[in-house]
This record gives structure tokens, sequence and C-alpha cells, in this order.
């Protein structure tokens, strides 16, 4: 059987859905295969999917030889044919354009015209003519400039299985531009989370990827204990705290969080603790997140966070601001929605800066050993202390590495 198809003439065309194909070849089978298969120098241009199924089903077909003066024209044709002729996805209307837009780039302003004779040819080459722009796309695909400016930038960045969600309908070009800029504004946070550690005190913060309890027997006597363990719905890590809190120096401090749960807090507060006394308990409160409503209790927005001290703690620092120094604190959660949140636990860095603040002092040892994403190791270099953490799981690092700290082992 002759050889009909170009694979790089084949590309070009969108496939059909299984419904469009299961139609196309209902009515092939019922009726033959009515119009003939469109070929240039003996391969099709136009007719693929008929063609598939009479080949199938041994159906006969008839064809029909069109003329271009090159490849590039052939393929400009097919472009044009397929937008008048199919319903297709933004994805496929948008490389198709693209394409189109790409091949008379390289043969300069170009019209397709046809003659008596049925002859096409690429007619009119005129190089001083310009190029396409953006609203001439816009105006061609009947978009607006911004989603051709959204299209391109995803045609750019997006990986090839995005590409081809878009052109199969399964995502939407919006939906694309959106996850890819949420990735740049990550990004970008990160790079100027690095950049502020790197430039405020010339301080970078340590991550060790170590159980928690191995990098607390390492870990000498610290100034400062700020941590957030897992909480009793992950287990109970409260021997991994008071383990901590003996390695916080009589005149240091401590701040835990913990979920607001009864028992978890029952564990907490019957925990023997050494020479660090519990001083209170905070409570951090956030507003920003999306929550279904319990049906036997109410919304959990906040989070205890329990503050201790050792027999020889100075005063607090004081902040110039009161409100700072509130027992309870009501700073928005990181947002995943904005680039901010690296881990669910994640704790505000704004939240952080006025507990290292209040509770340390320039060159003193912060210490974190359940480091999650490294924010406490962050806005503690950040404020000019020294920075220790330790982390066991491998993603997690890698996050704090890319935040700014150094990885020890």
């Amino acid at each position: 059987m002759q050889n009909l198809i170009d694979e790089e003439l084949q590309d070009l065309i969108p496939p059909l859905s299984q419904d469009e194909y299961a139609t196309l070849e209902r009515s092939i089978l019922a009726e033959g295969c009515r119009e003939p298969l469109i070929l240039w120098r003996g391969k099709i241009v136009d007719g693929h999917h008929r063609f598939k199924i009479c080949t199938a089903h041994s159906l006969p077909y008839k064809t029909v030889d069109k003329d271009f003066l090159d490849r590039a024209a052939a393929k400009v044709w097919m472009i044009d044919n397929q937008n008048g002729r199919r319903n297709l996805s933004d994805g496929w209307k948008y490389e198709l354009r693209q394409a189109k837009k790409a091949l008379l780039a390289e043969k300069g302003k170009a019209n397709i015209s046809s003659n008596r004779g049925g002859t096409t040819t690429l007619s009119t080459i005129d190089k001083e003519a310009g190029h396409d722009t953006r609203a001439e796309l816009a105006a061609d695909l009947g978009w607006s400039t911004g989603k051709v400016a959204m299209a391109d930038k995803v045609w750019k960045h997006a990986d090839k299985n995005t590409i081809e969600k878009i052109k199969a309908d399964e995502i939407s070009i919006n939906q694309a531009y959106k996850d890819i800029k949420k990735t740049e504004n990550k990004q970008q946070r990160l790079e100027r989370e690095k950049q502020t550690v790197q430039t405020s005190a010339n301080i970078q913060p340590i991550i060790k990827k170590l159980d928690a309890i191995e990098s607390i027997k390492q870990i000498d006597d610290v100034d400062l204990l700020i941590t957030d363990p897992p909480y009793f719905t992950d287990g109970d890590f409260t021997l991994h705290i008071r383990a901590a809190l003996l390695k916080v120096k009589t005149t240091g401090q401590a701040y835990v969080f913990a979920g607001a749960y009864p028992d978890e807090l029952a564990a907490y507060l019957n925990l023997e603790t050494g020479h660090m006394r519990l001083e209170q308990i905070l409570i951090w409160n956030y507003n920003n997140t999306g929550q279904r409503q319990p049906n036997t209790c109410y919304t959990g927005n906040y989070q205890v966070c329990l503050y201790y001290r050792g027999a020889d703690a100075p005063q607090i620092n004081k902040p110039a601001d009161g409100t700072h120094q509130y027992a309870c604190q009501t700073v928005n959660a990181p947002d995943a929605r904005i680039g901010d949140r690296f881990h669910k636990w994640q704790k505000p860095l704004e939240l952080l800066n006025r507990l290292i603040k209040n509770s340390s002092n320039e060159n003193d040892l912060v210490f974190d050993p359940f480091a999650g994403s490294g924010s406490v190791l962050i806005s503690a270099a950040a404020l000019g202390r020294r920075a220790i953490g330790s982390e066991i799981d491998e993603d997690a690092v890698r996050v704090c590495i890319m935040r700014g700290c150094i990885c020890e082992n």
C-alpha cells in the first residue's frame, strides 16, 4: 500500500476526540469516504483521519492533488484549513497560529492564492512588510492581547506535558499561566530571603540532616530554643522537647509551638522541664486559611506557643511596638497561593522575628531541632543570630538550602 503519510505534515493535524473519531468512523462505514484526500507530492495535507479509517477497514478512497510552491506553503495552507474547519482547543489554535507565524517569518509576508486550475502557490513575498505583532495575533485568534501574552509565557516556560494537556483541553492557558507565575513568585521570594540572610549580618544558618534527638545530643548549650515539633496527630514528641529544653542555658529562653488539642496541651503542661519554667502559654492566631466548618466543635484558627524561661533569664527585650509583646499574636499564616508556603505547618517570618528579637541578642545561638523548611533559621540569621537546626526529611532540607541555609552533616 502506498505510504501517504509525511510525519512532519501529520504533526500539524490536531487529533480528534474519541467521540469525534467514532462519529467520523460511523459515517464512513455507512456512506463511504465521500470527501477525497488532498495530496501534495504524494503526501496527505488533508484527510489523515479519513485515510486511517479507510485503511483500517480496507475501504476505497479518492485523492486529489494540490500544487504548492514549497513545503512552507503547504504547511500554511494546512494550518488555515484546520482553523477554518475544526472546533479546535485554545492550545491547538495558539500552536498552529504560532507555527504559521514562524513559517511566514521565514518566507516574508506571504499571501496564499489559487488560480482556476486549482494550483495553490505562495505567490507574494514582501520582506519589508513587517512582522506579526501580538495585537495582530490576538485579532486573528479572537483573543485579548493579555491572553496572547499569557500563552506566550506558557509556551516558553511550561513543560511538554503541560502543553499537551492544554492542547487536549484538560487545563486552560489561564491556569497554566497562574501555575508558572506561582512558581516564579516562590523562586523570587526564595532569592530575596537568601539575599537577606547573606547581607543582613553576614551569618549563614546551618541545617543538619539529622534526627532531632541526635542533633539535640550534639548541640552546645543554646541561648534560645524555638521549635515546632510534629503535633500529636503525628505522634508524641514531648520527650524530644524535654531533651531540647535541657540544652537551653539557665540564662536562655524557649518557644515551643503545639497544637491546640486538649491531650496535647495536657501532655506539655505535665512535662518535666528541669531548670526551664513554663512562663506562659502564648497564642498564634491566623485568619487567612480556609477550613471546612466542623459539626461538633469550633473551627481551629490558632496554635499555642509554650514560652519557657531559664532561672537566670534576663528581661524581655521590650519592643518599641508593644503589640509585639501581646500574648496573642495575630499574623497571617504563610500562603501557598502567593508562594510563601514551603511546609504545611510553616510559621510566618513576621511572628518568628518578634519572638527572636524579644528573647535573644545578636550573636546568640538559636536552635531548632525540628527545622522543617528552615523559617526559624532564616529569621534568626537575618537578625544577626547564629542559627543551627536539624531536619530528617530530605525534601525539607533541600528547601532550607534553597532559602539560604548551609547543610552540614
